[in-house]
């Protein structure tokens, strides 16, 4: 029962919502350090520079070195980035996702195809809470609070899952038994209130739920199909409505009205930017683990294509504000390459190297 899900499992999973520390007013009124303290290098001209075309192809290694992310992102089996200082992770175990909390750092670890576990650290980098199970993780746009969850794409394919929910500390201030839901999913934390996903036991459609963490209550958003993401300020949500052998369509929907906005069989969409300037598109027929040949933002209000950018292997993207997005960018689509976090401008399609070339493991926060 567990392998059928899990195809479009891997299709609709994406990490809920970055914590955005960095970009923006905030970078332009602090000056970005590096992690031996000096100042890190302004954005780089060639990032505001005249606009290019509609679609921009990305080499990385000949790209002008920029200012670093401001977000929290792994290299190696270091987490670094955003306001906290680097954080080393010890163990072998594969590195699923990464998050900070104030000076607390969350990864979510991966063993086997049926074991993974939260692993939090303290500012030290000592390893202070372990939470078996956890296969989920998403911090709050502001970086107050953080939610995770046991249950989904890790997991044994049995019906259970438990949410948690986070607070700045070491252990979770709220728990969320979910016993009979299948493919327990968080897919972001908007001030107190969680929002996650579960499935039917035949792997062929999930509904998003809120749960509001002071009140206790979990309420059913059924106008979002197979959801994949919810805007940071929690007022859309983007999912997949069409899901067939032939292909797949993405729709972003107004969760209080449940009016869906447009649609798209051209893209699937994945994570919005701070203030839903723009939502990320990548191409509908993905899920490669080895990345994708695309990467795009289309407008939220109605689905324009904003600008659209093409490598040897993009393999994941967040949105650092509302005009610069990050992506790994890969420079051969195998298991072995080298990469590096590039930031884009959406406004002129340019692009700068924020970290350097590497072989090393690279992943952004979730």
């Amino acid at each position: 029962m567990a392998s059928s899900r899990r195809p479009l499992a891997a299709v609709v999973a994406a990490v809920a919502v970055a914590a955005v520390v960095g970009g923006g007013l905030l970078g332009a009124a602090r000056t970005p350090r590096n992690q031996a303290g000096a100042a890190a290098a302004p954005l780089a001209a060639s990032v505001s520079a005249a606009p290019l075309g509609l679609k921009v192809p990305v080499d990385a290694t000949k790209l002008t070195p920029g200012r670093e992310p401001q977000v929290t992102y792994l290299r190696g089996r270091t987490v670094t980035g955003g306001v906290s200082n680097p954080v080393t992770v010890p163990g072998t175990a594969a590195i699923e996702a990464a998050a900070r909390l104030w000076d607390t750092t969350l990864t979510v670890q991966v063993t086997s195809g049926t074991s993974s576990s939260l692993v939090i650290q303290d500012h030290s980098g000592k390893v202070v809470q372990r939470i078996t199970g956890v296969d989920s993780l998403a911090t709050s746009a502001d970086g107050k609070y953080a939610a995770y969850a046991s249950g989904g794409r890790f997991s044994s394919g049995e019906p259970g899952g438990t949410v948690y929910f986070q607070e700045p500390g070491t252990k979770p201030a709220a728990v969320l038994a979910r016993p009979e839901a299948f493919d327990v999913r968080v897919i972001a934390v908007v001030d107190r209130t969680v929002y996650f996903s579960s499935g039917r036991s035949d792997g062929t459609s999930w509904s998003l739920y809120t749960w509001d963490v002071d009140q206790n209550v979990v309420r059913t958003t059924a106008s979002v199909a197979s959801p994949v993401s919810v805007a940071a300020r929690g007022g859309l949500a983007a999912g997949i409505p069409v899901f067939t052998d032939s292909g797949l369509c993405s729709a972003v929907t107004d969760i209080a009205s449940g009016r869906q906005r447009w649609r798209t069989c051209q893209y699937r969409l994945d994570r919005f930017s701070p203030t839903s300037a723009f939502v990320i598109g990548l191409p509908p027929h993905g899920g490669s683990p080895y990345g994708e040949p695309r990467t795009a933002a289309l407008d939220t209000k109605a689905g324009k294509l904003l600008r659209e950018w093409t490598g040897p292997s993009l393999r994941g993207a967040v949105a650092e504000d509302d005009d610069h997005l990050l992506l790994l960018w890969h420079d051969r689509p195998e298991p072995t390459s080298r990469s590096a976090v590039v930031r884009c401008a959406v406004s002129t399609g340019r692009c700068e190297l924020a970290t350097p070339l590497s072989s090393e493991p690279l992943l952004l926060g979730s």
